[in-house]
């Protein structure tokens, strides 16, 4: 990893003791998860900072994608994002096994039909716009199963490290009245990736949002670490969901 590497262990060290208790007002580092939460991670090559092994892939799209398209060609740069408020918010581990890791696991009641929080968590290529850390996010098509094939990319270190993963957004499982969308990792510079967003209608207006995540970087980070950062990146991910019906809603008013 070089001097990316080298700097990231270091900061990792320096973090390691802080609070991993999201939304109470603890200081998190914030620098890993990023949003993805889906999972998690946006998309580029040339942009500032240190981009670990990312490849060119191509623009391709399937003409029946019913994801919103992005607002400009998808290579913006990373705009910087205000902390979404995560108040509201319940988090909790969710520990893999006895291997000490853990995805992090996130809920929040958002004021919006079912329609239109989906929207949201499906506008991928939009992630960029809303949700922290995301560079870019490009989908390449859909797979055959149905699903998404998707190119995400997310910054850490402000700025200076990038990490990328190629996933699969599979289709939607609906049981006992809640919509699943569950991913799976292809291939990226992480060591693995999954993501698990859940919709759960309470009312017309009114849903239960929860999202399941776990980044993995290859950079040998503390467990503890991690696990304080996908708790956090699931929290911030919900809460920007969250904002950004909820304000659309209020600018249609």
């Amino acid at each position: 990893m070089g001097a990316a590497g080298t700097s990231l262990a270091s900061w990792a060290v320096m973090r390691r003791t802080r609070s991993t208790t999201t939304g109470h007002g603890a200081p998190i580092s914030r620098a890993l998860a990023g949003g993805l939460a889906l999972a998690a991670t946006a998309c580029s090559t040339g942009e500032r900072g240190i981009n670990l092994d990312v490849p060119r892939l191509p623009a391709q799209r399937d003409r029946g994608d019913v994801l919103p398209a992005a607002t400009s060609d998808g290579e913006q740069a990373e705009r910087a994002q205000p902390a979404p408020d995560t108040t509201g918010i319940t988090s909790m581990a969710v520990p893999i096994g006895s291997t000490g890791f853990a995805r992090g696991r996130s809920t929040v009641v958002v004021k919006g039909s079912l329609e239109r929080v989906r929207a949201a968590v499906l506008s991928f290529e939009r992630y960029p716009e809303f949700m922290p850390h995301y560079k870019k996010c490009r989908l390449l098509g859909r797979t055959p199963a149905g699903g998404w094939d998707l190119y995400m990319e997310v910054s850490a270190l402000s700025g200076a490290v990038t990490m990328w993963a190629r996933i699969e957004i599979q289709k939607p499982v609906v049981e006992d009245g809640v919509e699943t969308y569950s991913s799976r990792f292809i291939s990226g510079n992480v060591q693995d990736l999954q993501a698990t967003w859940r919709l759960e209608k309470i009312d017309a207006q009114s849903m239960r949002l929860s999202l399941e995540v776990y980044l993995r970087p290859k950079l040998p980070l503390p467990k503890s670490l991690l696990n304080a950062e996908n708790l956090d990146g699931s929290a911030r991910a919900v809460a920007a969901i969250r904002a950004r019906v909820e304000q659309a809603q209020d600018g249609n008013r």
